[in-house]
């Protein structure tokens, strides 16, 4: 029964070969758009670990009770190069000019969209004085002497060379986070700083964009190592050029497919998922290599159609037996109480359908296209 199926299905390749891969090509364009939507997810505790347990549920309600360090920004300003005023007093961040600018971007953060509040060392001087800031430095340190040491030490370092801005954001979502926060670095790039002043984003928020950022191109840089060096890998094995770069489009067309899929879906990156093209590309690529190798056997002997049958009856059932025997053991990852590693099992579950179907689907046709072309040069 199966080995019929297969026939037919290189019959069909053998009959209509351009149009296959034309559809395969147009289907691949529209996945392609999807890539676009991935998004890269949050890195976080509440990301990466199980909610399940409760330890961890005591701790998201802590998090969330007390304004958790995933709502939470940081602003460091700190002395970059030490300065002197003119009285050759060395300035440290209790400066009036360094908490004139502290005051500054304070004000022009509250007025950014889903910012809750912001403190910092200079809303303590200001309560303490009126709702103003001493221009006077003397005045500014005798202040800051009278508050209360536990509530200074959150602000401002024992050295008083560097302070910190805090900013609670009122928001869960993502992408608002991240607008947030592009907004913040706009405001200190274009504020002046005092001299031998500098300030930068720092806190959970700013090290999980900074995350995001480096999955998208690790991602990419990843996918193209290993891309290249299967293609090397199967050139060499085939001593051909042109059935290398033959055997690894089905798992290239697969990756795109996968990756396209998902970002329809709004799938999210993490940290893990990253790994899951490399995965997707080593494995996927054998499916090709079994056809690739039992084709070059077969048109040998036989015509192209009759080789092509021959082929698919003879690798066809072991590609599918690999391919869901695969599809199974990544399945596992689902039943995983650790949630990044939900994302990986899906991406790599979907990824090894997809390039078993661009196996089957445009491999055969490639191959009979090659075969044709090439008589046809002779």
């Amino acid at each position: 029964m199966i080995s019929k199926i297969f026939k037919e299905i290189a019959g069909f390749h053998y009959k209509h070969p351009l149009l296959i891969v034309a559809i395969t090509l147009i289907l691949t364009v529209i996945l392609a758009f999807g890539i676009s939507n991935i998004k890269m997810g949050e890195t976080s505790s509440k990301s990466i670990l199980p909610e399940g347990l409760e330890s961890i549920k005591v701790m998201n309600e802590i998090s969330n009770e007390f304004q958790g360090s995933t709502n939470t920004l940081t602003i460091a300003v700190y002395i970059e190069q030490p300065q002197e005023t003119n009285e050759n007093e060395k300035i440290d961040v209790r400066n009036f000019a360094v908490l004139e600018y502290m005051d500054k971007i304070s004000n022009l953060i509250k007025k950014e969209k889903n910012v809750d509040n912001v403190n910092s060392i200079v809303e303590l001087i200001k309560q303490n004085n009126n709702g103003k800031i001493p221009k006077d430095n003397k005045k500014i340190k005798e202040i800051l002497n009278n508050i209360d040491k536990s509530y200074l030490d959150k602000y401002i370092s024992k050295d008083y060379e560097i302070s910190k801005i805090t900013v609670q954001t009122s928001t869960d979502k993502i992408e608002e986070k991240k607008a947030l926060l592009k907004e913040i670095r706009k405001i200190l790039e274009e504020n002046k700083k005092p001299e031998g002043i500098n300030a930068n984003v720092i806190g959970m928020m700013a090290i999980s964009d900074e995350i995001s950022k480096s999955m998208g191109s690790d991602t990419v840089k990843t996918s193209e190592i290993a891309l290249i060096g299967i293609l090397l890998t199967v050139c060499i094995a085939f001593v051909s050029i042109r059935y290398g770069l033959s055997t690894l489009l089905p798992v290239t067309f697969g990756v795109i497919w996968t990756f396209g899929i998902m970002g329809y879906s709004n799938f999210e990156m993490s940290v893990v998922s990253v790994s899951g093209a490399s995965i997707m590309l080593g494995l996927g690529v054998d499916f090709g290599i079994q056809l690739t190798n039992r084709f070059r056997q077969e048109i040998k002997n036989n015509n192209l159609k009759m080789a092509m049958e021959n082929t698919l009856v003879g690798v066809g059932k072991p590609i599918l037996t690999t391919g869901t025997a695969a599809t199974i053991g990544f399945s596992v990852l689902l039943l995983s109480t650790l949630p990044v590693l939900h994302g990986l099992g899906i991406l790599l579950v979907v990824g090894v359908i997809s390039c078993v179907i661009a196996t089957f689907l445009l491999l055969p046709s490639v191959l009979i296209l090659e075969e044709k072309f090439r008589k046809q040069e002779k």
